[in-house]
């Protein structure tokens, strides 16, 4: 987790104590699991930008996509990034990230096989899309999971970085730009006789 976040994080745990609210307080007020709220205090996990809104809002400290796309490393690190969406060998879908907007070319339409539901999404959508991708954040044993993967905190983008949004019941699969690889390559591991 980097500095930034850290001192948000510090700035929200402040605000809590401040207003003398327990952690299942707000977590109840910004309608997320208690147990997702400790691991974003505890610095387990990066929260995604709609979940930190929420608390930032509820706690009324002043934050915007503005503010943190300039202050926050763990948001810029989106600009620039260009991705493909394969379904097998087959080209569906590629994104190219600008700011804190991502522009989506969709080639196929077809509902199984595709994730995205528009054109452009901001940050926020795209990493909530990318995160149906990835394990749930509350299953006991996603500290284990991410230790495997060598990450320390549960960061949608960083793990589909690194299991390539492979599920165990699809085909569908994400090659980052600057990769050279096929169905075969990442399926590997879910399907050793393809």
């Amino acid at each position: 987790m980097d500095k930034q976040m850290e001192l948000i994080i510090e700035k929200i745990k402040t605000a809590r104590h401040e207003k003398n609210m327990s952690q299942r307080a707000l977590a109840y007020a910004c309608e997320i699991p208690q147990s997702t709220l400790a691991r974003i205090e505890s610095g387990k996990t990066v929260p995604q930008l709609d979940t930190l809104l929420k608390i930032t809002d509820v706690l009324n400290l002043s934050l915007s996509l503005e503010s943190v796309k300039s202050d926050i490393p763990a948001v810029r690190r989106w600009d620039g990034l260009k991705f493909s969406l394969y379904w097998r060998n087959e080209l569906i879908a590629k994104v190219s990230v600008t700011n804190t907007t991502a522009e989506i070319t969709r080639f196929v339409l077809h509902p199984a096989k595709q994730i995205f539901w528009s054109d452009k999404m901001n940050i926020v959508q795209l990493s909530e899309v990318l995160e149906s991708r990835c394990w749930e954040r509350n299953r006991d044993d996603i500290d284990v999971i991410l230790k495997n993967l060598g990450l320390k905190s549960y960061d949608p983008l960083e793990i589909v970085k690194k299991t390539h949004g492979v599920s165990y019941n699809d085909s569908l699969w994400i090659q980052f730009e600057g990769e050279k690889l096929s169905y075969r390559d990442v399926m590997t591991r879910r399907c050793s006789n393809v």
